[in-house]
């Protein structure tokens, strides 16, 4: 839009703002800009505007309009007063046949006393139903030399003349309300961007997600006597970890993850071994406790699962240092590793293998307490046996596989 070039023909010169009324005004004018930079929302942030011009200049009502960025009309956007339902919805074109289009093409300020004896049409307004507009005063919504729409009251509730003090407060106002538009646009826009990103990185999320329960149904096909394992641990672990204190939702997707993972090692292991129905050889325990160590190198090149490798590679370290691939000891070893490996041993011990039968919860925590310190780090024991045995239950149950 060009840069104003000049006052309207026939509009009210605009002299210095005072009068004894101009305290209680500019109080009231500062108080509703605080008001309008607290919101955030750009349809309440209009219809404040418009509400807060009437109640300023002791108006019948008011209308805020905005540059439409495809047509390049004006476009209503709030309407208040006698007058909102003739002009709700219109759209005016930039030029000088109506009052609002003249303000914007200008850019300066207007009073029309007497609408209709003068040639604008007044927004189509004036020409439709039963209540005609008598008098105007607007101001442009103006970044530097932009005008980005027009603001207006309408008739004055006592039926007195709009006067230069009124568009001075109006011109004030709309200083404002632009630069609340523009905030409230930049924060809309920014909000609208990070939900697509989320979205994004959601629809991501799930894709890895569901490679990943691709990857973890091979092993299951492979191994059939831990058929639903990896499923399964992934709920204990998630439900342990929050016991523990852990509720960061980043920390816990990692921490499902390498729930998930944990075992990817053993497609490296033979069939044989994995299938073996009695009890493994020196031999077979060589190839077998290579698997942490294989699953690491598997998945330590793919950024989205670096932090999830703790447990792929520390799900068998023992607390008092005696366990593998490295010997970790105490707290050495990654607290979602010391998680993991309590949930693990739960799993395994409840589940029916082909060389050992299921046991039950109290010989689970027997087994536990008993490994407390050794193999299991003793406040992740204690968090697991706070939880009642019928939580478990139910977690076993949700996810039993089909």
């Amino acid at each position: 839009m060009r840069k104003p070039t000049g006052p309207l023909k026939g509009t009210t010169p605009l002299p210095p703002l005072g009068g004894a009324n101009s305290f209680a005004r500019l109080s009231m004018l500062f108080d509703i800009v605080r008001s309008l930079n607290s919101i955030i929302d750009l349809e309440t942030l209009l219809n404040q505007i418009v509400a807060s011009a009437a109640e300023m200049l002791e108006a019948r009502g008011g209308a805020l309009l905005l540059v439409d960025e495809e047509s390049g009309e004006l476009q209503f956007k709030v309407t208040s007063g006698m007058a909102a339902s003739q002009l709700r919805s219109a759209s005016l074109p930039v030029d000088d046949r109506s009052l609002e289009g003249s303000i914007a093409l200008m850019g300066t300020a207007c009073i029309e006393n007497d609408v209709q004896q003068r040639p604008y049409l007044f927004g189509l307004a004036t020409r439709q139903g039963e209540y005609r507009v008598k008098a105007v005063a607007g101001v442009p919504l103006q970044v530097n030399d932009n005008v980005m729409g027009v603001l207006e009251v309408l008739d004055k509730v006592a039926g007195a003349d709009f006067t230069g003090d009124d568009v001075k407060l109006l011109g004030a106002l709309s200083d404002a309300a632009v630069i609340a538009i523009e905030n409230v646009r930049l924060y809309e826009a920014e909000h609208r961007h990070a939900q697509r990103l989320a979205q994004a990185y959601e629809e991501l999320h799930n894709t890895y997600q569901a490679t990943l329960h691709a990857l973890t149904g091979m092993l299951d096909t492979r191994d059939v006597a831990t058929h639903g394992h990896s499923i399964r641990v992934v709920a204990y672990t998630l439900r342990l970890a929050n016991e523990m204190g852990i509720t960061d939702p980043a920390y816990l997707r990692t921490i499902e993850q390498g729930a998930l993972l944990h075992d990817v090692g053993k497609i490296g292991v033979a069939d044989g071994i994995l299938r073996k129905t009695g009890p493994l050889d020196e031999e077979d325990w060589t190839e077998m406790r290579a698997h942490p160590e294989l699953g690491y190198k598997m998945l330590k090149d793919i950024d989205f699962l670096r932090q999830s490798l703790p447990i792929v590679r520390h799900h068998h370290e023992h607390w008092d240092g005696t366990g593998y691939p490295e010997g970790l000891k105490g707290e050495q070893i990654p607290l979602e590793a010391r998680i993991f490996s309590v949930v693990d041993a739960f799993d395994a011990i409840t589940s029916d293998r082909p060389y050992s039968k299921a046991r039950t919860y109290e010989q689970v925590v027997d087994i536990l307490l008993k490994e407390s310190g050794k193999t299991f780090d003793p406040a992740v024991v204690q968090a697991f046996i706070s939880i009642p045995k019928e939580e478990w239950q139910r977690i076993r149950d949700s996810v039993l596989p089909i």
